[in-house]
C-alpha cells in the first residue's frame, strides 16, 4: 500500500470533496466541542486559519468566536507573493477579502511575530499516529511553525482519524503537538 505524502494528499482531498455541507457542519461541531476541552485556557495569543468552504476545511468560525468570548488575542495569516506568510491580529470588526487562492484574508495590517503566538490551529488533509501531517504541499505552515516558540502548541483540525504512517517526512516538516478529530483529541507531546 502506498503511504507517501503525495498519495495521502490526493486521497484525502478526494475524501473531503465527497463531504456534504451538512456532514461538514456536523463534523465541525463535534470538533468544536472537543476544542473547548483543550488545555489552552491559560494561553493568551492564538493563531487560527480562516476555513475555506471550497476546500471543505473544518469550519473555524465557532472556534474564533469562542476565543473572542474568552478575551483571547487572535491572529490569522495573509499570503505574501514570495510564498511566505505574514500574521496579523483580528477582532470582531475585522473585514475579510478573498485572495488569489480564494482564501479569505483579513484587511488588518497589525502584524504579530510568530514567536508571540501561544497556540496555532493548523489546517491539514491528514495526519498519522505520530503527529506527522499532510497539508496542501506549499510549505507555508512549516515555514511559519519553525518561527514559533518551543512552547507554542501546534494543534491540527481534521475531519478524519489518523493513518498509521506517513512515509517521506522530511526534516523541514513540523509535527503536531495535538490533533482534534470529530471523535477524539490526539496528544503527541512527550513532555
Amino acid at each position: 500500500m502506498n503511504n507517501n505524502k503525495k498519495f495521502y494528499r490526493t486521497k484525502f482531498q478526494a475524501l473531503r470533496m465527497k463531504l456534504l455541507k451538512n456532514d461538514m457542519d456536523s463534523l465541525s461541531d463535534k470538533i468544536f466541542s472537543l476544542v473547548k476541552n483543550l488545555p489552552i485556557s491559560k494561553k493568551e495569543t492564538f493563531h487560527l486559519f480562516i476555513s475555506s468552504e471550497e476546500k471543505r476545511e473544518v469550519e473555524t468560525k465557532k472556534i474564533l468566536y469562542y476565543l473572542y468570548s474568552l478575551n483571547k488575542i487572535v491572529a490569522t495569516s495573509k499570503i505574501l507573493p514570495d510564498k511566505d506568510l505574514v500574521h496579523v491580529l483580528i477582532n470582531k470588526k475585522t473585514r475579510f477579502v478573498e485572495n488569489r487562492f480564494k482564501i479569505l484574508e483579513p484587511d488588518s495590517r497589525q502584524e504579530i511575530l510568530p514567536a508571540e503566538i501561544d497556540v496555532v490551529f493548523i489546517p491539514l488533509l491528514c495526519f498519522d499516529k505520530k503527529g506527522n501531517r499532510v497539508g496542501y504541499g506549499g510549505g507555508y505552515y512549516d515555514k511559519f511553525l519553525k518561527k514559533t516558540s518551543r512552547s507554542c502548541l501546534k494543534i491540527g483540525l481534521s475531519f478524519f482519524e489518523p493513518v498509521d504512517f506517513i512515509q517521506g517526512i522530511s526534516k523541514t516538516d513540523i509535527t503536531l503537538d495535538m490533533c482534534v478529530t470529530p471523535e477524539k483529541l490526539y496528544n503527541f507531546r512527550t513532555d
